[in-house]
């Protein structure tokens, strides 16, 4: 009886051994495919960021920042005359 209380309890841990190297492995394949889904899922959303990026380079200002602007330019302008004197 002892004996076949040793094989039960042996054949218990062989199988609970197998079973964790089995949910092991389902759990390396899971993560695997959710870095493949995350990778793709950022290059997706790095798409379309670039995609949907309008073209307007400059967005629009209101007229004291167009004003500051054209100003700074005159500024610039007269600095280069004075410069090439």
């Amino acid at each position: 009886m002892k004996f076949l209380k040793f094989l039960l309890l042996f054949a218990v841990l062989i199988f609970a051994a197998w079973g964790a190297f089995a949910l092991f492995g389902v759990l390396a394949f899971l993560l695997k495919w959710l870095l493949i889904f995350g990778v793709i899922a950022l290059a997706g959303v790095g798409a379309y960021k670039l995609l949907t990026k309008s073209d307007e380079r400059y967005p629009e200002l209101s007229s004291a920042e167009r004003e500051m602007q054209q100003a700074e330019r005159m500024l610039a302008e007269l600095r280069r005359k004075q410069l090439t004197k």
